[in-house]
C-alpha cells in the first residue's frame, strides 16, 4: 500500500509491504521525486487543498518564468499575475483532462496552455490536493508538426538548375530565408514553387517550427475562414465538440504558406490582410484575440498586379505579400537546365522501382529540349516516371517518346516550336499505353500483383498506385 499524506506542507511518503512476519515499510531514497518530475517536459505543479505549492518540476518553473525554489510552499495565486484557473478546481474539487485555456498576463502578455486537473482524494474520499499539469500550445503545435509531417521536406540542394535567371531566383530564395519578411513567388503551375517555400523555410531561423500549406483555389468558400482561423466549441452544426485551432494557430512558430493565393475571395482578403499586418485574429464563435509569430509565403500562378487592375485582388494586400518578389521561369525559359532534370528524374524513379538507371540518346534528349512544356517541371517529371514504368531498356530513344512525337505532327508535340496549347494528347497517349502494359501483364499472370509488377518491372506498391490511378481492378 501506497500512502501520500500532507504534514504542515510537506509530502510525505511511505510504502508498505506485507511479510510473513509483519508489515515492511521501505523508504523511498532522497531525490526520487524529483528525479521523476523533472523527467516529464509538461509543467507539474503539486498543490495541498488550500492551494499551497508543496513542489513544481522543472519545467513547470521554466513555463511560468519562477523560481522553483522561491515557489516552494507559497499559494498558487502568488506564482503569477493572474488569477491562476486552478482556483475553480480546488474550489469545486473537480478535476479535468486536456482543456484549452487562453489566459492573459499582465506582464507576458496571452498565454495559451493545454491543463489537467487531477484531483487527489484519501482513503475517505476528501480532496487532500490536486495535480495540475500544463504545456504552452505553441509547444504541442510544435510537436503536432514534428509527428504529422508539417515540416518543410526540400532544402536548396533539392532544387536542380544551372540557367542563370533560375540561379538569380535560387539566390534571392536563399536572401528571404535569411529574413522574416513576407514573399511572393510567382511562376506558371509545374516550375517548383511549393519546393522553394519549402526550402526558405527549411534554411530560416524558423526552420524548426511548423510548416503548414494551405492551398486557397481547394478551399469551399464556407469552409475558408475556418480552416485559417479556426473555431470555438459549438460554434456551427457540425464543429468539433473541442473546437478547432485553424491554420494561423498551427503555423505559430514557423510558416504558413498560402499557395494559389490569387484565387482566395476578395471578402476573405480583407480578413487576411488585417491577421497579416497585426498577427492577431479570433476564432468564429470566439471572443478572445489570439496573437501568433509566423511568416508568410505566398505563391501564385496569376500576374498579381494585373489581378490588381481588374479588382480581382486587393491592392493593400497585394504590397503586404509582394515585401520580397521571386519570380520563377518556366521550363521553356531554361532550356538548357533539361538533360540535367531528366537524368536526376531517372535516377529517382529508377531507384525507387529498384530498376536500372537507363540513359537517353542526344536525338531523344535534343527532342525533349524542343518541347515548349507548358506543363513545367512537374510535366517532366510526369513523363520521366511513365518512361521508367514502361522501358525495358538500357537506353531510351525517340521511339519512346511516340506518343509525343504524334501529337507534335499536329505541332503540339516534342519539336514544336510553338507555345503548345494541347499536349495534352500526348499524355493521354502515354496513359492509354502504360494501362494497357498493365492490363495485358495483368491478364498474362492471371491477376497475379505480384507477378505482374515483375514482369513490368515495378515495385508492388507501385503497380497498386498505378492501378488506383487507372481504376484498374483485380477482376478487369
Amino acid at each position: 500500500m501506497i500512502q501520500w499524506t500532507v504534514s504542515n506542507r510537506v509530502v510525505e511518503t511511505r510504502i508498505e509491504t506485507p511479510t510473513e512476519v509483519g508489515t515492511l515499510t521501505r523508504s523511498v531514497p532522497e531525490g526520487f521525486y524529483k528525479t521523476i518530475l523533472d523527467s516529464i517536459s509538461d509543467g507539474i505543479i503539486l498543490l495541498d487543498r488550500d492551494g499551497y505549492v508543496l513542489d513544481i518540476n522543472a519545467a513547470g518553473a521554466t513555463i511560468l518564468g519562477i523560481d522553483r525554489n522561491w515557489s516552494r510552499f507559497r499559494h498558487v495565486s502568488e506564482l503569477v499575475d493572474f488569477r491562476p484557473v486552478i482556483l475553480d478546481v480546488l474550489e469545486s474539487e473537480q478535476g479535468y483532462i486536456e482543456r484549452e485555456f487562453i489566459l492573459h498576463s499582465p506582464s507576458r502578455g496571452r498565454l495559451h496552455f493545454i491543463k489537467s486537473a487531477i484531483v487527489i482524494r484519501n482513503e475517505e474520499g476528501e480532496m487532500i490536493g490536486v495535480i495540475d499539469t500544463f504545456r504552452r500550445v505553441d509547444s504541442v503545435h510544435s510537436m503536432i508538426a514534428r509527428f504529422t509531417g508539417a515540416k518543410a521536406k526540400f532544402c536548396f540542394h533539392d532544387i536542380i538548375g544551372k540557367d542563370p535567371l533560375f540561379r538569380e531566383a535560387v539566390q534571392l530564395s536563399r536572401l528571404a530565408a535569411g529574413s522574416s519578411a513576407n514573399v511572393l513567388l510567382e511562376g506558371e503551375s509545374g516550375t517548383g514553387k511549393e519546393i522553394f517555400a519549402h526550402a526558405i523555410h527549411k534554411e530560416s531561423s524558423r526552420g524548426n517550427g511548423p510548416f503548414i500549406i494551405v492551398n486557397c483555389a481547394s478551399l469551399p468558400i464556407s469552409l475558408i475562414e475556418s480552416e485559417l482561423f479556426g473555431y470555438e466549441s459549438g460554434s456551427f452544426t457540425g464543429a468539433r465538440k473541442e473546437g478547432f485551432a485553424g491554420k494561423f494557430e498551427q503555423a505559430n512558430g514557423g510558416t504558413l504558406f498560402l499557395d494559389e493565393i490569387g484565387e482566395m475571395p476578395l471578402d476573405m482578403q480583407a480578413k487576411l490582410l488585417r491577421v497579416i499586418q497585426d498577427k492577431t485574429f479570433t476564432r468564429i464563435g470566439g471572443s478572445k484575440e489570439i496573437t501568433v509569430d509566423l511568416r508568410i509565403i505566398a505563391a501564385t500562378n496569376k500576374n498579381l498586379q494585373e489581378q490588381v487592375w481588374k479588382g480581382n485582388f486587393r491592392e493593400d494586400l497585394y504590397y503586404r505579400l509582394n515585401v520580397l518578389r521571386i519570380h520563377i521561369p518556366s521550363l521553356r525559359e531554361r532550356p538548357a537546365d533539361i538533360p540535367l532534370l531528366v537524368r536526376h528524374f531517372l535516377r529517382k524513379y529508377a531507384l525507387r522501382d529498384g530498376k536500372p538507371i537507363p540513359t537517353v540518346d542526344t536525338e531523344a534528349l535534343r527532342l525533349l529540349s524542343t518541347y515548349s512544356w507548358p506543363g513545367n517541371v512537374r510535366e517532366l517529371e510526369n513523363l520521366v516516371e511513365r518512361l521508367i514504368v514502361l522501358n525495358r531498356k538500357s537506353q531510351i530513344g525517340v521511339n519512346d517518346l511516340r506518343p509525343y512525337l504524334e501529337a507534335s505532327k499536329k505541332g503540339a508535340g516534342i519539336g514544336s516550336s510553338q507555345t503548345a496549347s494541347t499536349p495534352v494528347d500526348g499524355l493521354r497517349r502515354l496513359e492509354a499505353l502504360e494501362k494497357e502494359e498493365i492490363r495485358k501483364a495483368l491478364s498474362i499472370c492471371s491477376r497475379n500483383v505480384s507477378h505482374a509488377s515483375k514482369m513490368l518491372g515495378i515495385s508492388r506498391n507501385t503497380l497498386y498506385r498505378k492501378m488506383k490511378q487507372y481504376s484498374i481492378s483485380h477482376d478487369d
